[in-house]
């Protein structure tokens, strides 16, 4: 099966994608360039990871999108954890995968959202109406998974330890700084979870 994988250079993308390596797909990993903060510093990591499991990613570049939302993700001038919703990120990102997939033949779109949504674009019922739109707008049956829609943060990383999955070579925090800024969404959740495992060994 072909899959174009939404790679975000985060450890849920990344750990989502070797999963589907694991299951021999042929996998199309696509990152794209919204006009986030972090988008050098992600891009970095995609790269990282898809070089570790032997992928060439697709770099898609739409940063006028993050230039006129306003979101923390976006703008330094705006709270990067109470203002971090992008409004229609996800329904964009799966457009854009499955119109990628569309031109390499590959009509499965992997998308790495976990249990316990935070925004409207990360529920069960999202992916499959995006599914329903995407294929209408097509004119051909799209698929999208997300493999990882049961999961939380402390599964995710598990998952890579479990299968050797470099973690350090992941991105997960908005800032886009070197260190990570402990203040967003992303870095609060992966925070909680590293404590949470690191009890579990003690």
């Amino acid at each position: 099966m072909r899959v174009v994988v939404l790679s975000s250079g985060g450890v849920d993308s990344s750990v989502m994608m070797l999963m589907l390596k694991k299951k021999n797909y042929r996998l199309f990993p696509l990152f794209i360039d919204y006009g986030q903060r972090s988008a050098r510093a992600e891009w970095e990591a995609c790269r990282r990871v898809c070089q570790f499991m032997d992928l060439q990613p697709e770099r898609m570049d739409i940063q006028g999108f993050g230039h006129v939302i306003p979101s923390g993700l976006t703008r330094l001038n705006l709270d990067i954890e109470k203002a971090a919703f992008v409004p229609t990120r996800n329904l964009l990102f799966l457009t854009l995968g499955a119109a990628y997939g569309f031109a390499v033949t590959a009509y499965v779109i992997a998308i790495g959202v976990l249990a316990n949504p935070i925004f409207p674009d990360q529920t069960a019922e999202f992916v499959e109406k995006a599914q329903s739109v995407i294929s209408t707008a097509l004119g051909i049956n799209i698929t999208i998974l997300a493999p990882l829609i049961s999961l939380n943060k402390i599964d995710t990383l598990r998952l890579a330890r479990k299968h050797g999955l470099p973690i350090e070579f992941t991105y997960s925090c908005h800032s886009g700084n070197k260190n990570r800024c402990g203040q967003c969404i992303s870095c609060k959740e992966r925070i909680a979870a590293e404590k949470v495992l690191s009890e579990e060994r003690i």
